[in-house]
This record gives structure tokens, sequence and C-alpha cells, in this order.
């Protein structure tokens, strides 16, 4: 991707914009044929691609850079994470917020081990150090990504345990039948699959 110079009052006008029209559109839950039709909306829109004509080149330039830079950071921005994290208006629930939510209060994330590409951290018990496990965190289309990780750790002879939380969002929840396609898949690797249910 070509580092585009973009001021940061563009930038910012531009990511707010898009920002909140993919929230309106529930853009986790779109299908690529209405992923591309917003796309298109956003490059012939004055205020995003007709701001960033400036600075892009040429209109070919506005969805590529759309695509690989804000939205392709926009899920852990609305986890409060990234560089674009500042432009989501409405955020959702942070990893913290996640593993209260699916273990309990009694359990935290361990300072300075949150990574990213998935989001992941280790964890522990409330004042137990001899109970660290592994979480990662993600939606169910990046399954994939988030088993990645442990199967990596596996290979290597890494015990420490992996919990896998996976997005249960209420406007499109995980079906019975995946969840049971996750069960077999956490048997076999020996992990830990919970849901974190996202209003």
């Amino acid at each position: 991707m070509t580092d585009y110079k973009i001021p940061p009052a563009v930038e910012k006008a531009v990511v707010t914009r898009i920002y909140a029209q993919a929230d309106e559109a529930q853009w986790p839950h779109l299908q690529d044929a209405d992923r591309t039709r917003l796309y298109q909306e956003w490059t012939e829109d004055p205020e995003i691609g007709g701001r960033l004509l400036d600075f892009v080149e040429q209109r070919a330039n506005i969805r590529p850079w759309l695509k690989d830079c804000p939205m392709k950071e926009y899920e852990r921005a609305r986890r409060g994470q990234g560089k674009y994290a500042k432009y989501v208006k409405r955020l959702a629930a942070t990893l913290e917020q996640m593993v209260a939510a699916t273990l309990g209060p009694d359990w935290e994330v361990i300072p300075g081990t949150t990574q990213q590409k998935p989001m992941r951290a280790r964890i522990r018990k409330v004042g137990a150090e001899d109970e660290e496990q592994h979480f990662v965190a993600g939606t169910v289309a990046n399954l994939k990504h988030l088993v990645w990780p442990a199967i990596l750790d596996r290979s290597t002879g890494e015990t420490w345990p992996w919990m896998i939380c996976v997005v249960d969002p209420f406007r499109a929840p995980v079906t019975p039948e995946q969840k049971e396609e996750h069960r077999h898949m956490a048997e076999f690797l020996g992990v830990r699959v919970v849901y974190f249910n996202e209003m």
C-alpha cells in the first residue's frame, strides 16, 4: 500500500464518517456484496472520496486506501485498539471486558501481554500467579486466525491452556451447528471455546 500523505484533519473527517456509517450498517455482519456497495458509495461521496482524491493521486486509489487502512483496522478500532480507535463513536467490548464476561470478575489480563492479529493476551486469576492461560478473541468468521496461535504453541510443546473466545453477536448469532464444529475442534486441539454474547 502506498504511503499517501493524507493530512490528519482529512483522515480524521473521512475515517470518522466511514466508521459511523459502517457501525450503522452493522459492518461485521454484512455480506461481501453489501460491503462492495458501501465502498462504492464512499468513493463517490464528496465528503469521503472527494476529500481523499487530492492525496491519493487518482480515483482508483480511493477504495484500496479505505479497504487497506481504516477498514482493515475497523474491528480492532471498535475494541479500542490501534491508531483509528479514536475515531469510533460507539466502542465494542474490550478484551478485558470479554474476559470478565466469559470467565468472571476474578480473572484479569496480565499487563503487557496484549497482542493483535488476532487480539489476544495472557490472563490469570486475580492473586494466583500459577493459573495463567492464553485468551484469544474474535468473530466466528476469523476462527482459523484465532486457533492458529494455539496450534503453533502445541506444535512447539507449549502447555499453557488456551481459551478461544468467539464473539456471538445478538444480530447474527453463532449457529448450533457451528458450535458443534467448535466443540470437536476444541477437543482435538485440547483448547476451550467460550462465547461472548455481544449486543
